[in-house]
């Protein structure tokens, strides 16, 4: 009797303990799934520098530079995947940058520094001494363009495509600078920053930079420093900030600068950005600890995204509304084509022989037409014998009524690249987002497009 009580005993913990591993192992396969079902929205992209970067620039998907202290300057050529560090032009802290084409830059700095390439960065013009104070920030639109200095320094500089000239059309005060620069159109820009008396301060001007007038406010109630700036249309602005409490904020105007709301966060915010003029609802802000935030509804409310560092971000900038790059300390660079948003399916990007890969229409926003480029490997899945098979690629609206079909057809392996033209679609040719969709047997791949007339 006693033997069967242990044997009924041993069965019953034996049955127990093979459930309890049965679980463990179901739990483990469902967290790998997961884990391979969903990638973090940011990624690091090495540098190749540990200098601290201060700014990025984009021209298009493929080509941008990024700029940063001792000079640094390095560049990609693969939309931001790897990088290149250049023989620097100066030994100067380089404070931001931008690009006039793939090959055309101007980068700004410490003790005046401001130097010319139009060769890709391989050669320089220009020097340091320009001015005697730091430049901080510069933005251009269409060859009109603007820098912000310490000391409330501005220039007004013209691009003509053949030369670049600046003249100083505002010197000489005690204290302050602006931070961040921003040209909404080659006649309407602002500058951003702080007075002498460590409130944030808003420049605006109405006719390329030659002439401005300033508003100077309190984050609520409080002191501290405008550090990045961006508006989307002529009344509505923002302002990323550090508080001198030491927390940061964002200010949103929508009166042209006059009047301000700020909404306060935990560290201090070094830069903002809204990348689509005119569609305001999507923005982004970075700073301290590795703070990146998000907002769908035009800076009403703010989401933290998680940025997988804790180092200092000290610029963001957004092509679109999901191809996007945060660059700080320690050289580091974060890479993001999801908007920041955990990838719900793993792109391989080293396209390897059985994957697709559909690109990012260029440009972006467009008017009136854009170009959509996608590859077909050699696949057996489509074909069964090595070729490609039937790919369809088509255009839907934000209600998901098709309104155009760019491909349908079999297609070989390659490289493909279409037109899309809005105002041949008469009856879908307003302004607003849309969707392209390739379709390749079981592949499917969706993104989203800004139409702007």
């Amino acid at each position: 009797m006693k033997k069967i009580i242990a044997l009924t005993i041993f069965n019953f913990f034996s049955q127990r303990l093979i459930r309890l591993w049965r679980t463990f192992f179901i739990c483990q396969i469902f967290l790998a799934i997961n884990c391979l079902a969903q990638q973090p929205g940011w990624q690091v992209t090495p540098s190749q520098t540990t200098e601290e970067l201060n700014s990025i620039f984009f021209y298009d998907y493929e080509v941008g530079f990024a700029v940063g202290d001792s000079g640094t300057v390095i560049k990609s050529i693969d939309s931001g995947k790897t990088w290149q560090v250049l023989q620097p032009p100066t030994t100067y802290d380089l404070n931001d940058l931008y690009m006039f084409h793939r090959d055309t830059i101007l980068v700004v700095g410490d003790s005046g520094t401001m130097y010319f390439s139009d060769s890709g960065g391989v050669t320089w013009s220009g020097g340091s001494n320009y001015i005697p104070e730091d430049i901080l920030s510069v933005s251009f639109s269409d060859g009109e363009g603007i820098c912000g200095c310490v000391s409330q320094t501005i220039l007004y500089c013209e691009y003509t495509g053949n030369s670049l000239t600046c003249m100083t059309v505002q010197t000489g005060l005690f204290g302050g600078g602006f931070y961040g620069a921003y040209m909404l159109s080659p006649q309407f820009g602002f500058v951003a920053g702080e007075n002498s008396i460590f409130s944030p301060l808003l420049g605006r001007t109405t006719d390329s930079g030659l002439n401005w007038n300033f508003t100077a406010f309190y984050l609520n109630t409080n002191e501290g420093r405008a550090t990045g700036v961006d508006f989307t249309d002529l009344n509505t602005g923002y302002v990323s900030a550090s508080v001198w409490d030491g927390r940061g904020a964002i200010s949103k105007t929508t009166d042209n600068g006059y009047n301000w709301e700020t909404t306060f966060f935990t560290y201090p915010l070094r830069s903002i950005d809204f990348p689509i003029s005119g569609a305001s609802q999507v923005g982004y802000a970075v700073g301290s600890q590795g703070t990146i935030l998000k907002t769908y509804d035009a800076g009403n409310g703010w989401v933290p995204q998680i940025s997988g560092t804790t180092l200092k971000l000290n610029k963001v900038f957004f092509k679109d509304f999901d191809f996007g790059f945060a660059v700080g300390e320690n050289g580091i660079i974060l890479r993001t084509t999801t908007g920041g948003e955990p990838a719900t399916n793993i792109e391989n990007e080293n396209q390897s022989l059985y994957s697709f890969e559909l690109f990012q229409n260029f440009p972006n926003p467009f008017n009136p037409s854009t170009k959509i480029k996608f590859t077909v490997p050699q696949s057996p899945l489509l074909g069964g014998d090595g070729r490609g098979g039937l790919i369809t690629l088509k255009v839907y609206d934000v209600l998901g009524n098709e309104i155009a079909t760019l491909v349908n057809e079999e297609k070989p392996a390659g490289e493909y690249e279409v037109e899309f033209n809005a105002s041949t679609i008469n009856q879908h040719s307003s302004s607003g987002i849309y969707f392209y969709q390739l379709n390749a047997g079981s592949f499917i791949q969706t993104k989203k497009m800004v139409y702007l007339k």
